[in-house]
């Protein structure tokens, strides 16, 4: 879908970054469908681009769905089908790096939903989710919502695509600012190849006198 990569070498404040959300119709891509699906298209610093829809899944959403999205039969019956989207996804795709938190998630179901139309979906990928296990290793969970209460950010439609996909923008918009404070991390290349170092352990000098 990438008509080239050189872009993978371009400084990042210059990259179109699309940072992706989707809920499903359960949890496996082979067997369930995406119902909602949000991609903003964020680059030096700003969001420049925002894309939102409900889709017709053309199966009944289950109950516990509907409960943890609000995301119900009636609200998707008139919504377009993927194949409907496709193309402004793959142009989409095209000009920015897929991002998402736990991308593993979003990415098994477009590339699912992708090769039920008969298309090949085939593009680098950036994991916020993982970015975080190496940056903040010592907060309990690095699940989404945790992630944005440790980083003092607002989610304010939790559990729907455009909500966990604005929070997610925040989230890469400061593992960035890290990245690149503390560790010189300035092109997609690196930032895709990057691994934490381990801290060093520390030199402890035991004192052998007696008393202080």
């Amino acid at each position: 879908m990438y008509r080239n990569n050189r872009y993978l070498t371009q400084p990042l404040s210059k990259l179109d970054f699309c940072v992706v959300d989707t809920e499903t119709t359960g949890g496996s891509a082979q067997f369930n469908r995406v119902i909602d699906i949000a991609v903003l298209r964020f680059k030096g610093g700003e969001i420049v681009e925002k894309f939102q829809t409900l889709l017709n899944p053309q199966r009944p959403i289950p109950e516990w769905i509907t409960n943890l999205t609000g995301i119900t039969d009636e609200m998707v019956r008139s919504a377009p089908v993927f194949s409907q989207v496709a193309p402004h996804l793959q142009d989409l795709f095209g000009r920015g790096v897929f991002t998402a938190h736990n991308v593993r998630f979003d990415y098994s179901f477009l590339k699912e939903e992708f090769r039920r139309i008969g298309q090949e979906f085939n593009v680098p990928s950036v994991c916020t989710l993982k970015l975080a296990r190496m940056l903040y290793p010592d907060i309990p969970s690095r699940s989404l919502g945790v992630l944005c209460e440790y980083l003092f950010i607002d989610i304010w439609d939790r559990h729907r695509a455009y909500g966990d996909a604005e929070a997610t923008v925040y989230v890469l918009k400061e593992i960035l600012r890290r990245l690149g404070k503390d560790y010189g991390i300035n092109s997609v290349q690196e930032l895709m190849s990057f691994r934490c170092p381990k801290p060093r352990p520390q030199n402890i000098k035991i004192n052998t006198q007696v008393g202080k």
